[in-house]
């Protein structure tokens, strides 16, 4: 019996372990230098920053420029922006600090702005910041600053402002008709309610600015206002006073007037006209004094005028810095719980769910925004509402990336325009990558891809889809995509280097080292030096000498490495970023050790790798050093120098990624050393899951760990390891294997109670039911359930198990095919024990049929069963 279960165990953990460690070399012999990982941390923060600057966009344009603001300096604050990325956030900044008017926080930030990147937006932002320097404007300065803004270049939310300020600058000049059209149209252009009463409430502003004042012509007023003693007519008289007032620095006396008319009951105003008033009287007051707000929040909760609660409401928004912020979303929480409901819901539900997200309540954003979708549908911000489910889904922990690819599956499928529709297919790849599902990937970005070549553009998919291909499996596809490629100069040449990059890796780890070399080298004979960025240059060249080094090409080599080392060495401070020298450096050491160590002089290596780690000990080439090390020890028989190399590197580095590998090799090379050192590697593997449960290789410890511990016939304890590790990772792909193993232990510990002999037909039966289980597990499942059933005294019912595992496995193509070796080990016992059932049933010519089988599929003990078919065969005879 310990022979059936001992033996199976080593099968499937050679296919256990042997998939870890197939992942394992993939991902650590990849050098940090080596990242093809990198464009997945890239395509991270990429696509986080992407839906901050979308959110940054919403708020901006749903009002709450206070929180669009805050947004936009926390990108700002990001340390991998390019400076192109930076221009363009500097830029929205700007439009945020242009809705508050604040003109003193403009200025200093336009300035900041690259002039490489002073363009037509550019251009319209300076002439608005003339602008906010009122009475003092230079009108040639605002006019030369409007002759650069080419207003078909602008964005649609952008051009209510130049009409504007066309209007203000014909105003300066002398052509004062020239003001009121001019307001009209930019009141007309905005696109969105929220813009719009924005701009109401501007042309209001330049109006109460620019009204004509004098004393003669305030008493004139105000005689004219006396004569018609409240009546409706009064309201033009009362208004025009008030500003006159208000021009002429008579602010306190301009809101007594507005307060006696709104306090007069004999007046005959209509609610509409109260409600002008009320608003005059705020703006002249000031929407960000505490007086103002109030007076704003009156006119939003009792206004008749839809038009004036919507200027109010965004005066209200709009003056809300961080600190007023909550008092602002307790006034929309109350607006939005009155049993009536609000003109302007729709707006506050959007507003709400913007502010909510911002404070990091996912689910009152998501439950405001539901609510939105189902009471409002048609509502303009509905298109928001998609991107802020997706970014909402994106911010939880752990990020939902394929929730998040849905809802802008849902926003896409509405019917956006081409231009919209292709970044969203770019979003939606980005969130299939980041979800690991590389083939979804695929489909959309190639969609976006094909759209940009149309449009002459590249926005970064071509490295997106080739990336996407290789981790995907679709090498093929990934060199057809790179060679079709036009590099004549949509594409950036870095962009171009990044996709070489991924392509030599990923040909590398496929096995195909010649051809990764030769793209290296071609791609490298291509470029001259002044034209590629001096980082890549460097990285591609020492992945040439380390692909070299991998095919056997050493001669010249170490000089190769040698001139890189100097190179780097040899940048003047400030022409290469540090830590990308750092890590240069630290891998070309790193490969020259291995470049000694592979030509046998062992003890210079051993110096080179001494270097590495006291010059460099926190690199991550010093922590891989004491792999190579312990390689070399492995390689040359001494298992115990690798054992303590390995130990070191667990106790030196027991945060780095590499402590958890260090342990499991030692506890494995433990195991190679002889059963004397088991105990030693149960222990090992004991502290790996305990120091590092959530690491990959914390399952594969501790169903090493009990492996081992049936190697030494401690079964009882092995059972309790499975047991444990069972309930710790219910979910986990390979439970069936722990399954499987508890099972054996269970066998052994049987022995002939029936009782625990049926528990175990029992857990290996439900075992079978499992979907999804590897073809070769099956059959080992399936022989040891019919040799209990065996053991049991049911050799009917073992007949039939052996009869479901020949159908199941070898009359079925598929999986017939899918068959490894041990798969069709186990496969061709159960064969060899049914027919030895039906020998001892009776049924000579059905087991001589059986015995055939093995023959015909060329199972191993094929001796075996050819002698027992002929012993039927002539004992028949």
């Amino acid at each position: 019996m310990r022979g059936i279960v001992n033996f199976g165990n080593s099968m499937r953990w050679f296919g256990f372990v042997g998939g870890c460690f197939a992942v394992l070399q993939v991902l650590l012999a990849q050098a940090p230098l080596e990242e093809n990982r990198v464009l997945v941390d890239s395509s991270a923060t990429d696509l986080l920053g992407q839906w901050k600057a979308t959110a940054a966009d919403r708020a901006l344009n749903a009002g709450l420029v206070g929180l669009a603001e805050d947004l936009y300096r926390e990108q700002l604050e990001r340390p991998d922006l390019d400076a192109s990325q930076r221009a363009a956030i500097e830029l929205d900044l700007a439009a945020a600090l242009i809705a508050q008017q604040d003109f003193d926080a403009l200025r200093p930030l336009l300035d900041e702005i690259s002039e490489d990147f002073r363009q037509d937006r550019y251009a319209l932002y300076h002439a608005i910041s003339l602008y906010g320097f009122g009475d003092a404007v230079e009108v040639d300065a605002l006019r030369q600053a409007l002759e650069q803004v080419r207003s078909g270049q602008l964005r649609a939310t952008e051009r209510p402002w130049y009409m504007l300020l066309g209007g203000l600058l014909a105003d300066l000049e002398g052509r004062s008709d020239a003001l009121e059209p001019a307001f009209r149209r930019a009141a007309a252009a905005a696109v969105s309610p929220q813009q719009a009463a924005f701009f109401k409430s501007m042309v209001m502003r330049e109006k109460l600015l620019r009204a004509p004042a004098s004393e003669a012509l305030a008493a004139e007023v105000r005689r004219q206002l006396d004569g018609l003693e409240g009546g409706s007519a009064a309201f033009t008289y009362v208004r025009e006073y008030a500003i006159i007032l208000y021009n002429l620095g008579r602010k306190t006396e301009a809101e007594r007037v507005i307060d006696r008319e709104l306090n007069n009951s004999e007046a005959d105003y209509g609610r509409e006209q109260r409600d002008q008033l009320l608003l005059l009287r705020t703006m002249i007051q000031g929407a960000d004094t505490v007086a103002g707000r109030t007076a704003l929040r009156e006119l939003v909760r009792y206004g008749k005028s839809r038009e004036i609660m919507s200027i109010a409401l965004q005066l209200m928004v709009r003056s809300a810095d961080s600190v007023a912020r909550a008092e602002f979303s307790d006034f929309l929480d109350e607006i939005i719980s009155r049993s009536n409901a609000h003109p302007l819901l729709g707006q506050m539900y959007y507003m709400r769910s913007e502010l909510a997200l911002a404070d990091g309540d996912l689910v009152l954003a998501e439950d405001y925004a539901r609510k939105l979708l189902e009471q409002y549908p048609g509502l303009q911000q509905i298109e928001s509402v998609y991107r802020l489910f997706a970014y909402a889904a994106l911010q939880r922990s752990p990020p939902q990336h394929r929730a998040a690819a849905d809802y802008l599956i849902q926003l896409r499928d509405r019917g956006v325009d081409e231009a919209e529709r292709n970044e969203l297919n770019r979003l939606i790849g980005d969130c299939y990558f980041l979800k690991g599902d590389y083939a979804d990937a695929v489909d959309f970005y190639r969609s976006a891809y094909v759209r940009s070549l149309e449009l002459g553009e590249d926005d970064g998919l071509l490295l997106r889809l080739v990336t996407a291909e290789l981790r995907s499996g679709q090498i093929d596809s990934a060199l057809q995509t790179v060679d079709q490629a036009d590099f004549g100069g949509r594409i950036s040449l870095m962009d171009r280097w990044r996709v070489e990059w991924n392509v030599a890796q990923a040909l590398k780890a496929s096995g195909n080292r010649a051809q990764a070399l030769q793209r290296v080298r071609l791609l490298l004979q291509s470029s001259s030096d002044a034209a590629v960025p001096a980082v890549l240059d460097l990285r591609l060249r020492w992945l040439e000498a380390r692909l070299r080094m991998l095919e056997g090409d050493t001669e010249g080599l170490a000089k190769s490495v040698d001139a890189l080392l100097s190179r780097v060495r040899s940048f003047p401070e400030g022409k290469l970023n540090e830590e990308d020298a750092r890590l240069l450096i630290t891998e070309a050491l790193l490969l020259k050790a291995e470049l000694f160590i592979l030509s046998g002089d062992t003890e210079a290596g051993r110096e080179v790798l001494a270097s590495l780690r006291q010059g460099y000990p926190q690199s991550a080439a010093a922590e891989r050093s004491y792999l190579t090390e312990a390689e070399f020890y492995t390689g040359v028989g001494n298992l115990e120098a690798a054992q303590k190399t390995l130990g070191v590197l667990a106790q030196q580095y027991p945060d780095g990624q590499l402590a958890a590998q260090a342990l499991f090799e030692v506890a494995l090379i433990g195991e190679q050393r002889g059963a004397d050192y088991y105990p030693d590697s149960v222990r090992t593997l004991d502290a790996l899951a305990s120091s590092y449960p959530e690491d990959p290789l914390a399952f594969a410890a501790k169903l090493k760990q009990g492996d081992l511990l049936r190697l030494m016939n401690d079964f009882a304890a092995a059972q309790i390891v499975y047991e444990n590790l069972i309930n710790r990772y219910p979910d986990h792909p390979q439970q069936h294997v722990a399954v499987l193993s508890r099972a054996d232990c269970l066998l052994a510990l049987a022995k002939g109670n029936e009782t625990k002999l049926g528990n175990v037909s029992l857990v290996l039966e439900r075992l079978m039911d499992l979907p999804g289980l590897p073809v070769d597990f099956q059959a080992e499942a399936a022989y040891k359930w019919a040799f209990v059933l065996q053991r049991r005294g049911l050799p009917d019912k073992a007949i039939e198990v052996f009869t479901l595992l020949s159908s199941r496995l070898l009359l079925d193509p598929e999986n017939a095919v899918r068959l490894g070796n041990g798969g069709r080990y186990w496969v061709s016992r159960a064969m060899l024990d049914l027919g030895r059932l039906l020998e001892e049933s009776g049924e000579a010519e059905e087991a001589r049929r059986v015995y055939r089988k093995v023959l015909a599929y060329n199972l191993p003990g094929q001796n075996l069963a050819q002698s027992r078919a002929d012993r039927i065969r002539i004992s028949e005879e």
